[in-house]
């Protein structure tokens, strides 16, 4: 089983590693180190598992935890994603956050006794429940949902069978390991193979920007998201534009003219790029309207 579980994560990590480069130009750089990060622990822990044969269980599930502790980072380092801060968010929030959550373990007398499993108390494991919320469903509603779901589960299948409150309800230790390995493995494949879809968007003259703003909201998820369309409608209630912009792209006034169609296509371009510039580069953005 751990054999498989090494596998599936090492599949997970290159395919994490090669998606790499679309983050390059966007302040997700720091999600994708932690992610990478995560997963090179979890194979870290599979392979402990495999060089102990299981004998040293309290080790074991140390090292799966503290890989399921850095898988979410990644997904609370999107919700700090913007210019200047982004930099500052791993040092005053994401490593503060590693800490509070791995001191139950650390702290745990399983380790004091390796032949013994580790055991987390219920606190513990609701914060952990908590973070780990926050960190996936950032995504329930973009074209990463599935990805997202798959991975909440798996994480949380790292952890569960480690508390008293959880793990009469799931399979053993080591089958909830090679379980959610592969769900994460699938979660990453499904991840890269939606990435590569074209967006299917309504024809229209603000097609090019629709085009930018489905992206940012799937790379960014839906907090992001709503907070700049929430500034974008505060210039166009202020600046009286001919729509406003919703998740589902541009919405139009009916019977608006020509004219007025033709200032609010120049003014959503001005604010939305002027907005995106503390998430993204300038030429992220028109590499995506190229791409169109």
């Amino acid at each position: 089983m751990s054999i498989v579980s090494f596998l599936a994560l090492l599949t997970t990590f290159i395919v994490a590693f090669r998606g790499f480069h679309r983050l390059r130009r966007t302040t997700l750089v720091t999600a994708a180190c932690w992610a990478l990060a995560g997963l090179a622990v979890a194979d870290g822990a599979a392979l402990l598992e495999i060089n102990t044969g299981g004998n040293r269980p309290a080790l074991s599930d140390f090292a799966w935890y503290s890989s399921a502790v850095l898988l979410l980072c990644p997904g609370i380092a999107v919700l700090g994603a913007r210019k200047p801060g982004a930099a500052a968010w791993s040092w005053f929030v994401l490593l503060p956050l590693v800490l509070v959550l791995m001191w139950p373990a650390v702290a745990s007398t399983s380790l004091q006794n390796a032949s013994h499993h580790l055991e987390l108390e219920e606190p513990a494991v609701l914060g952990f429940a908590v973070v780990l919320i926050m960190a996936s469903g950032n995504y329930f509603g973009t074209r990463y949902t599935l990805p997202s779901l798959l991975f909440g589960v798996s994480v949380a299948l790292f952890v569960g069978p480690l508390s008293p409150l959880t793990a009469g309800l799931l399979p053993s230790t080591r089958v909830s390991r090679l379980i959610g390995s592969l769900l994460l493995s699938a979660a990453a494949l499904i991840a890269l193979g939606r990435s590569r879809m074209p967006v299917a968007i309504p024809d229209g003259p603000s097609a090019p920007l629709e085009v930018v703003w489905f992206e940012f909201v799937d790379m960014f998820g839906m907090v992001w998201a709503k907070r700049v369309m929430d500034r974008v409608n505060q210039s166009a209630t202020h600046e009286k534009w001919a729509g406003r912009l919703e998740l589902h792209g541009f919405v139009w006034q009916p019977d608006c003219s020509d004219e007025d169609r033709s200032h609010t296509e120049e003014r959503l371009d001005h604010t939305l790029r002027w907005l995106l510039k503390r998430f993204v580069e300038p030429d992220w953005i028109d590499g995506v309207i190229g791409n169109e």
